[in-house]
């Protein structure tokens, strides 16, 4: 019965939210969305949250800002090549904030039907110790959320900017 439930669930499934950060594991988080995208016919919406500055004086806060608005649209883009890629129909947005709080309140207003988001695997201690971001998703959620662990590898690729969503 359970596998009956979960078709007609993907049917109904029309609107994704995918939350990125350029890191692998928001990368792996952007593929399955978009395959789980295009197997049901949905729309996507790709969201970057960036950290607000808190650096003071205005060349080190616009500089900090470049870099940062750089990551994002850079990560944004990227998804957004992708969908275009696999003919899912897509948008992005960037937003500024509190990434748990701005994944769920746009999963909100977009009445997104699931939400995707990556997870470096730190484990619960780690995860726990430094927080994250898809844990707070997962905790406060009132929308099915599907978290993809990021691929294990030897080299780790990082977001150029630390300021920005951290551990999707």
């Amino acid at each position: 019965m359970p596998a009956v439930k979960s078709a007609s669930m993907l049917e109904s499934m029309k609107n994704i939210l995918i939350a990125t950060d350029g890191s692998n594991g928001s990368r792996a988080a952007v593929a399955a969305g978009l395959e789980l995208a295009e197997t049901v016919g949905a729309e996507v919406t790709v969201l970057y949250v960036r950290r607000p500055i808190e650096i003071l004086g205005e060349p080190f806060y616009q500089r900090r800002l470049s870099k940062q608005l750089e990551a994002a649209r850079s990560a944004v883009d990227d998804a957004l090549t992708a969908a275009s890629e696999r003919g899912v129909p897509a948008r992005g947005e960037i937003a500024e904030g509190e990434p748990a709080k701005l994944i769920l309140e746009l999963a909100e207003s977009r009445d997104a039907d699931l939400v995707v988001v990556g997870s470096r695997g730190l484990g619960q201690v780690s995860g726990a110790l430094l927080g994250s971001v898809s844990w707070a998703v997962v905790r406060a959620a009132n929308r099915p959320v599907l978290v993809i662990k990021e691929p294990q590898s030897t080299s780790v690729a990082r977001p150029a900017d630390d300021e920005h969503l951290h551990a999707v």
